[in-house]
């Protein structure tokens, strides 16, 4: 099988894992057990092994999918690795902020990577069944809610013209912003970035690593960029990041790249983090999240490697910090925050200087943070949304959502914080 095309069985495996076919069809799902053999199977010191070396950051059920993409390669297996330890107490509130629950609603079951996207005064929100809903921001309220019928591999992208999915059966489809169906185009692969729309593109990564950029009017597709897979990736529900001329991209293996907006064509590629260590496993590097863009800077966190700002115009490293992250980082006018794959929150200046570290949170699955306001606001595994001081990292606020784990990292609008939990609430914090 190739690397970047071919295909590979797909299971379940714990913690979120799978080994999922490269094109992700339903008829290579349903066939991925077909004619394999005991000898296919790995043994239960390497599956005990396997699980170790992956860690926590990579197992846990807020982390990443594990895609297989070497060539020659056996089918996984579902092992049994080792338990994780009791999830800590949640921390106290050690320096509350002004802040209050302002509203909730449902939508439907999440997966992971899910998240809500605001455009002016509205919020765009996905469900993994299918469903695609428009809310006013400041009350929650649905302006509408339609059923597309098909499983949705990640949340929604929008411009507030056009709301973008990305279905399981690899596809991708437009509704305008009344929420009627305008397009749906084939991917030739199943979607592992959410769709970002912006500039009047609509750009998507797919599991072969293959960045198609669409027209956000047709659906006709303006270019394609791909590079080889590595044989193991960490694959997330990060998004490319769209500015004026460029796109910003993580890539496998620790890259990023930049591709001019008209063609697709490489402006500069710079490296995160160089995969290190004696098997795939220890050297997966990728880039997690969304390379995030402020000013003349380019910002991006990976697994199992570094977290670094580059100039956007060129490409030129300007700082790395060895931290390892298994949901992203965020970005404002005087940090660098990032959770690190030990669920501590980690702030840094724009010259890449330690500011704090907060480890109240440790072993709690916390999502990528929000900066909003005088405060970081992050989700955990069991709901609950943290205000966490931007000035020394105190904890500034606690909330409850529905007790089931926070799908991403929360979004901004206005002065509140709206996150989407798995089990299917929209919820927001409002900041007084």
């Amino acid at each position: 099988m190739s690397a970047a095309g071919g295909t590979a069985s797909r299971q379940r495996l714990p913690g979120g894992l799978r080994a999922p076919d490269a094109r992700g069809g339903p008829d290579a799902r349903r066939g991925s057990d077909a004619g394999r053999g005991p000898d296919a199977r790995l043994g239960p010191d390497v599956r005990r092994g396997l699980a170790a070396r992956l860690g926590r950051g990579a197992r846990r059920a807020a982390g990443a999918t594990l895609v297989l993409a070497l060539a020659g390669c056996g089918s996984f297996w579902p092992w049994s690795g080792p338990q994780k330890p009791p999830m800590p107490p949640p921390p106290e509130v050690s320096a509350p902020v002004p802040a209050r629950a302002a509203w909730t609603t449902r939508v439907g079951p999440a997966g992971v990577g899910f998240a809500p996207v605001v455009v002016g005064d509205s919020v765009f929100v996905a469900s993994s069944d299918g469903r695609v809903a428009r809310l006013e921001a400041a009350t929650g309220r649905t302006q509408w809610q339609v059923d597309l019928g098909r499983k949705l591999t990640g949340g929604v992208g929008s411009d507030g013209d056009r709301v973008i999915v990305a279905s399981r059966d690899g596809s991708l489809t437009a509704l305008d912003g009344n929420g009627r169906q305008v397009w749906s185009v084939p991917l030739g692969a199943e979607a592992v970035t959410v769709p970002s729309v912006g500039l009047g593109l609509v750009m998507v990564r797919t599991s072969d690593n293959r960045i198609s950029a669409f027209e956000s009017d047709s659906g006709k597709r303006r270019w394609t960029f791909q590079r080889q897979m590595p044989p193991l990736v960490l694959r997330q529900t990060g998004a490319i990041a769209i500015a004026p001329g460029t796109a910003f991209a993580g890539l496998p293996g620790g890259r990023i790249v930049a591709l001019g907006l008209q063609n697709g064509a490489v402006r500069w590629e710079a490296s995160v983090s160089q995969p290190r260590g004696a098997t795939e496993i220890e050297r997966i590097a990728d880039v997690v999240g969304s390379p995030l863009v402020s000013g003349r800077e380019v910002c991006a966190a990976s697994y199992q490697g570094r977290v670094a700002c580059f100039e956007a115009a060129s490409g030129r490293q300007l700082w790395s910090r060895d931290v390892s992250s298994s949901t992203g980082l965020d970005v404002d006018a005087r940090l660098v925050s990032i959770v690190d794959d030990r669920d501590q929150v980690h702030a840094f200046s724009r010259s890449g200087a330690s500011v704090w570290r907060q480890d109240k949170l440790s072993r709690r699955e916390v999502s990528a943070p929000l900066s909003l306001g005088p405060v970081l606001v992050v989700g955990d595994a069991k709901g609950l949304v943290y205000l966490v001081s931007r000035d020394d990292g105190a904890i500034a606020g606690r909330f409850p959502t529905d007790g089931t784990a926070i799908a991403s990292a929360p979004v901004a609008a206005g002065r509140m914080a709206i996150v989407q939990t798995t089990g299917g609430t929209i919820a927001a914090v409002e900041l007084q």
